[in-house]
C-alpha cells in the first residue's frame, strides 16, 4: 500500500463539499470528526462523528458539511497487485458506514502517518507499511464486532426499547439515547430497528407520540396546546402539522369525529 496523500485534524468551514463523479483515481479513508452528509446508494445520509468511510477507487464521491464545520482524518492509497488478496482478506466493505469505538486510536494512528509522510524519515517507507497495515487490521476488526448478526439478547432489547416508547411517548427520545442504552451505534441501532419493525425509529416515536395524543383527544376535554405539551412536543405548531400529516385531520378535526 502507498499513501499518495493524506490530512490529520483538518476542519472545514460549513460550505465544505467534496463532488468527484468518477472518484480520487485511488482509494479514499475517512475517518469522521464532524457531522457529514454523504450519498449511499443515491440517498443522502448524516454520518455521525467517529465513523470511518472508505471510498473505493473509481466510485463517485460525495459528501459535505451537515450543520457544522466538517472536520476529518483523511488519506488517499493505492494497493499494489500483490497486496490486493491481503486487503481483501480483511473484508473491510466500500462505501459502508463503520463506527469506531476507539476513534482516537485511529487519529493517532493517522497523526504518526502523516508526521512520517511529510518528514519522510530514513525507514518511511517501512514504518507507512507497518502503519497503514496496522490501520486497516483494526479496522476489520472493529468492522467485524459492528456487523455483528442480529441475536435473540438484540431482539429482546429492542422489543424492550419499543415498548418504553410506546407506554411513554411524552419523554425526549433520541435515536443517540436509546441506541446508547443498549450499547450499538446510532447507524446500525437505526439499521436493527427498521429490520426487525419495519419502520423507522424517529417515525416510531412520531407515531407512538399521535396515539397518544388521539387518546387525549377522544377522553379528556383540554385544550390542543396542552395536549401537545402532554405528548412531548415544545409547540402546538409543530404537533398540529405533525398530527395532520399522520392522520390527515387537525387534531380539532379529529375530536370532533370521535366525540
Amino acid at each position: 500500500m502507498k499513501i499518495t496523500y493524506i490530512g490529520h485534524n483538518h476542519t472545514h468551514d460549513m460550505d465544505f463539499e467534496i463532488q468527484r463523479p468518477h472518484g480520487s483515481g485511488d482509494y479514499l479513508a475517512l475517518l469522521l470528526k464532524s457531522h457529514g452528509l454523504f450519498l449511499l446508494n443515491n440517498q443522502p445520509v448524516v454520518l455521525p462523528p467517529n465513523t470511518f468511510f472508505l471510498y473505493q477507487q473509481g466510485t463517485p464521491q460525495y459528501y459535505k458539511a451537515y450543520m457544522e464545520p466538517f472536520s476529518n482524518d483523511w488519506f488517499h492509497f493505492t494497493l499494489e497487485d500483490d497486496e490486493s488478496d491481503f486487503f481483501e482478506s480483511l473484508q473491510i466493505p466500500f462505501e459502508t458506514p463503520i463506527s469506531l469505538h476507539h476513534s482516537p486510536f485511529f487519529s493517532l494512528l493517522i497523526k504518526h502517518m502523516t508526521c512520517e509522510y511529510y518528514t519522510k524519515p530514513y525507514f518511511h517507507n517501512q514504518s507507512l507499511d507497518h502503519y497503514l497495515s496496522l490501520f486497516f487490521i483494526k479496522i476489520s476488526e472493529a468492522y467485524q464486532t459492528y456487523y455483528e448478526p442480529l441475536t435473540s439478547l438484540h431482539i429482546n432489547q429492542l422489543v424492550l426499547l419499543r415498548s418504553k416508547i410506546y407506554s411513554r411517548p411524552y419523554e425526549k427520545w433520541t435515536v443517540e439515547g436509546l441506541a446508547h442504552e443498549i450499547n450499538l451505534s446510532p447507524y446500525y441501532f437505526q439499521k436493527l430497528y427498521k429490520k426487525q419493525f419495519n419502520i423507522s425509529c424517529l417515525k416510531d416515536i412520531i407515531n407512538a407520540r399521535i396515539e397518544y395524543a388521539k387518546h387525549y383527544l377522544t377522553l379528556i376535554d383540554i385544550p390542543i396546546k396542552s395536549i401537545a405539551e402532554n405528548c412531548g412536543y415544545e409547540n402546538d405548531v409543530h404537533f398540529m402539522r405533525q398530527f395532520k400529516s399522520v392522520t390527515t385531520y387537525t387534531p380539532s378535526e379529529y375530536r370532533k369525529l370521535h366525540t
